[in-house]
């Protein structure tokens, strides 16, 4: 189950493993990850109680915040940044690793057993979900129009909502009755309005060419292929043909994914791509990796009806309950 994320009026310090995200995927494994920790207190004890202390609450976790990836050690303890700092550069010099040091204001990862390879592997898959924000440029969901189709249906707005706005805020009836007419005249111009979107985005998706549309704007028009379920495998293929890592193109796709609520036509293309995707990270990702690509694509077929059994007995009705004991 995800954590809740929740943020603490003292910030913690995280350190960070100062690589590529790709790397990370590629060579750090959980049983890694340990090793890291370990070496780093180990290098504490030998620089000296001081530094021993400033390492000491430190454990590995995932803030979830913009900016931050596994491997990420963090610590809402009060310690000592100097010692810290000089800690992190006498890693660097002895090839432990380079990190980073920063501040997140989210509580520390809980629950009931932190620092196990569960966890890092859903840190895994929560940093490639955030890599739809970080790396693809999307900072909005649902993703915006494109910015012609968008314009367009501004001004179909005003031609058709706005007139009929304007004719009924000066017409004569009043209370319930001009409400419930307003409200029924507006609906029916909203769907005028709709229809004729529609229509020209249908058409816009098939007659451009990708290859004219600059990469960010080519997200933009996946993302409406998508959810109009039209020119889906066109535009699909043009968004990800300028990601050239196996976990963007899976963020892609579960980005997608969300964009359709993963019903009509983009489904089977996606499902068949994340399958994929998973198989090619099978031959360049360590298998913690490969597992975090695997909980994303378990995560977005699952209904969400499905995981109702998992909530807290204390959470559940009787009759629940019994279907729950009943299917178990």
């Amino acid at each position: 189950m995800r954590q809740l994320l929740v943020e603490c009026s003292d910030p913690g310090l995280v350190v960070s493993l100062a690589e590529e995200f790709e790397n990370v995927l590629r060579h750090v494994d959980f049983a890694h990850a340990q090793e890291l920790h370990a070496r780093l207190g180990e290098l504490a004890r030998e620089l000296g109680p001081e530094f021993e202390q400033a390492w000491r609450g430190f454990r590995l976790e995932t803030p979830n915040e913009v900016g931050y990836r596994p491997l990420t050690f963090g610590s809402r303890e009060a310690a000592d940044e100097e010692r810290l700092r000089e800690l992190l550069a006498q890693a660097k010099e002895r090839d432990i690793g380079r990190f980073e040091l920063g501040r997140t204001l989210l509580l520390p990862q809980g629950g009931p057993a932190p620092e196990t390879r569960e966890q890092y592997v859903q840190d895994l898959a929560d940093g490639i979900r955030l890599a739809s924000w970080e790396e693809l440029g999307i900072f909005q969901h649902p993703v915006e129009l494109p910015e012609a189709m968008a314009a367009h249906r501004q001004r179909l707005m005003e031609e058709y909502a706005g007139e009929v706005l304007r004719a009924r805020a000066c017409y004569p009836t009043v209370g319930h009755r001009w409400v419930r007419d307003s409200v029924e005249r507006l609906e029916k111009a909203l769907q005028e309005v709709s229809s004729r979107a529609e229509a020209v985005m249908a058409y816009e998706l098939a007659r451009l060419d990708p290859a004219e549309v600059v990469p960010k704007e080519r997200l933009r028009w996946a993302a409406l292929a998508v959810r109009l379920g039209k020119e889906v495998e066109k535009w699909h293929a043009a968004a990800e043909e300028a990601l050239p890592y196996v976990y963007q193109r899976a963020a892609l796709a579960w980005l997608l994914w969300t964009e359709c609520r993963g019903w009509g036509p983009a489904r089977p293309l996606l499902e068949r791509r994340l399958q994929a995707l998973i198989e090619q990270a099978e031959t360049v990702y360590t298998a913690d990796g490969v597992a975090a690509l695997r909980l994303i694509y378990d995560d977005l077929r699952q209904l969400p009806w499905e995981s109702r059994d998992s909530l807290p007995a204390e959470g559940r009705t009787e009759e629940e309950d019994e279907t729950a004991n009943a299917e178990g």
